[in-house]
């Protein structure tokens, strides 16, 4: 199959999935799980409103950023989206539908991770928007012009975070029975412990990574730079690269060889 066709019955699948998805009752939660931020930066603007609290909205946005979007929306809608990219086909018994028309294997699964990987993107970077303009636009529109590289900046980390840790779980999704399980355990039991264990352990991790490029980021409520040193930028961005080029590879190449029945 030429690269063309390959990338048009990518195209296809991942539209057929995309509009799967949109309807299904998972997103519902989802979209409810990528709103909490919101939530949070409405309860601040209330507070602030009643005089309740004088804490200036950058430092909000950032820790809503860093306590909030990047170490539990992002991985949690990656794993939600990404670990059902065969077994979902496998267990609603579409899967032999699909392999059974003219599409190679690699158009199949190369369609699915890129609508999961879409359905990310598509919640949480107008969530991260929103929140920004909802607190920080207190302090004024110039305010909002003059931190505007830093929303830029995050959500650049938001798109190379989401893409590394949906090749993971794409990945889980392919090889494991039950993908939700070792992604929760990825997620917050070995992200978790690496962050804390002195080495280098949280070289291994998806959050090691983003928050290197994250000022203030936080994990589990603790400062990832009180733990360890962290990496510099280029190599930052350079390894959430290759974590989302490896794991995909592998992903295609696992469903390659996989037996489906």
């Amino acid at each position: 199959m030429t690269n063309g066709k390959r990338l048009g019955g990518a195209t296809l699948v991942a539209r057929w999935s995309l509009g799967e998805l949109l309807w299904s009752p998972r997103t519902l939660a989802m979209i409810g799980l990528a709103a909490t931020p919101l939530g949070l930066a409405l309860a601040y603007r209330v507070a602030l409103a009643l005089r309740l609290t004088e804490s200036g909205g950058a430092g909000v946005f950032s820790t809503l950023v860093s306590g909030v979007f990047f170490p539990f929306v992002a991985p949690m809608l990656s794993l939600v989206y990404a670990s059902g990219v065969v077994r979902d086909d496998l267990e609603a018994g579409t899967m032999p539908y699909f392999l059974t028309r003219p599409l190679s294997r690699s158009s199949f699964l190369s369609g699915k991770m890129l609508a999961s990987f879409t359905m990310g993107l598509a919640l949480v970077l107008p969530s991260l928007v929103l929140v920004y303009y909802v607190v920080v636009s207190p302090s004024g529109w110039g305010e909002v012009g003059a931190r505007f590289p830093g929303l830029a900046r995050n959500t650049g980390i938001a798109v190379l975070g989401l893409a590394a840790y949906n090749g993971i779980f794409a990945l889980a999704g392919t090889v494991l029975k039950r993908p939700l399980l070792a992604g929760l355990f990825f997620i917050y039991g070995w992200q978790g412990v690496a962050s804390f264990v002195p080495g280098r352990a949280r070289l291994a991790t998806v959050a090691h990574y983003m928050s290197s490029l994250t000022p203030g980021f936080s994990s589990g409520g603790v400062s990832i730079g009180l733990l360890g040193e962290r990496s510099s930028a280029v190599t930052s961005i350079v390894a959430l690269a290759l974590i989302a080029g490896v794991t995909h590879a592998l992903a295609l190449a696992a469903f390659a060889k996989k037996e489906v029945r």
